[in-house]
């Protein structure tokens, strides 16, 4: 699939608005921060997708690798992370490899250092009584989707021999009610999410991964300047210390991580504690895999790194692994604690 333009301004949604201004910065605003004190921002609302974030804060391991850190909500009319590192409002936050790889392409000097999730959760859902199993299946379908992830979709459809002219996009936001409605057969989401929240309102759907389907990818990652990879090093290992053990807290206990996050950190997003405990469940298996579980959390295999630059080539991407990552922090950080897995 070749893209145009259209498209690969979908790609980067409103996180060009925000680049260009970070454009106009000036360099000084993108160096490395000398202070313990850091601000993290959060690729979304203040939910339980940020748990071992929670838990880091709660339970000292920030404050025991010596960092006192802010934790900035994200969401959809938010600050990208790649801005707020360039332009110095954060040092470090969570993302997509999308975003990280359309904001390098603009020349923002950052990189991925980990992954949370060792597997996107993006998915197609349909209603469980009219499942749709395969990206064929949608040939002839109305699927929502987000304007944003309209090249991913497409992408999706071109990696499995469907022509995305043969299927119908409908342009939705965030709330699933056209596919409760009949409006959509079929929804382009997160099994973390519009699954979630539509079995709590008893409506039951079918999912499958793009991951699937050639699409594998990492998700919510970590990313940081260059400058402070080169110059920070220390201060990058005792950050994804105080991560690792903030997420195995949320592992070993996830009433607590969903206490903390409906009762204070997301307390002013009214969050519903059943719904974010199966948000929670349905996320723990994305982050605990064969591989992490082997080679400690946040790693990313060479094989996943190939193909998530993989699938962003298929949505027009030209990054390079190397363009990229950066995975030499977490090998050095378990290398010198292999306790920490």
């Amino acid at each position: 699939m070749k893209l145009n333009r259209r498209h690969a301004l979908r790609l980067t949604g409103c996180a060009g608005a925000a680049a260009a201004l970070a454009a106009c910065a000036p360099a000084a605003s993108r160096s490395s921060s000398t202070s313990n004190s850091l601000a993290m921002q959060l690729g979304w609302i203040k939910n339980v997708q940020f748990a071992g974030e929670y838990l880091a804060q709660e339970n000292g391991h920030y404050r025991d690798a010596g960092l006192t850190v802010d934790l900035l909500a994200g969401g959809a009319a938010g600050t990208s992370t790649e801005a707020g590192i360039d332009t110095g409002k954060a040092w470090v936050g969570t993302s997509t490899p999308q975003k990280v790889a359309a904001a390098v392409e603009r020349g923002v000097p950052v990189r991925i250092i980990g992954a949370t999730l060792s597997s996107s959760p993006a998915c197609i859902t349909s209603p469980e009584g009219k499942p749709l199993r395969s990206p064929r299946d949608l040939v002839g379908k109305r699927v929502g989707v987000a304007d944003n992830n309209v090249p991913t979709f497409e992408a999706m459809l071109t990696a499995n021999g469907v022509e995305p002219s043969s299927v119908q996009v409908i342009p939705v936001q965030f709330d699933p009610s056209p596919l409760v409605n009949g409006e959509v057969d079929a929804w382009s989401g997160f099994t973390t999410n519009e699954p979630v929240s539509l079995r709590a309102k008893g409506f039951s759907t079918y999912s499958f991964l793009y991951s699937d389907f050639g699409m594998r990818m990492c998700a919510q990652v970590f990313v940081v300047s260059t400058q402070s990879l080169a110059d920070d090093r220390a201060k990058c290992k005792s950050f994804l210390t105080a991560e690792i053990k903030g997420w195995k807290d949320a592992i070993a206990d996830p009433d607590r991580a969903v206490t903390l996050t409906v009762q204070k950190y997301g307390v002013d997003q009214k969050l519903n504690p059943t719904q974010q405990r199966a948000l929670l469940d349905a996320t723990l298996p994305l982050i605990q895999t064969p591989d992490t579980r082997r080679d400690g959390l946040f790693t990313i295999s060479p094989s996943l790194i190939a193909d998530t630059v993989k699938t962003l080539g298929r949505t027009g991407s030209k990054v390079t692994a190397a363009d990229l990552f950066d995975t030499s922090i977490l090998t050095e950080l378990y290398a010198e604690n292999p306790s920490l897995r």
